[in-house]
């Protein structure tokens, strides 16, 4: 079992603030009424970065440099849940 380090945390928290500004950035073109048009091509962005830093999460982890595998893992996580919640909140 291995132990989560101060830089792993740092490293996990970076991903998170990263693709949260990131997702700020890609929906910051459209607004409330055109959520419908912009949603799923932003959702499917956040899809394509997930699988990317999965892949490079990888790479990262077996190299054994923790703090990148961390920040690679966290990166697309708010964006596909906040673009989710979008979506959800449009169409249900």
């Amino acid at each position: 079992m291995r132990t989560v380090t101060p830089q792993a945390v740092a490293g996990a928290v970076s991903g998170l603030a990263t693709g949260y500004v990131l997702w700020l950035l890609a929906i910051s073109n459209g607004d409330n009424a055109t959520a419908g048009q912009w949603g799923p091509l932003v959702l499917l962005a956040s899809m394509v970065l997930g699988i990317c830093a999965a892949v490079w999460g990888l790479a990262q982890r077996r190299r054994g440099k923790q703090p990148w595998a961390a920040f690679a893992f966290a990166l697309p996580v708010l964006p596909v849940l906040l673009t989710l919640a979008i979506l959800a909140n449009v169409y249900l």
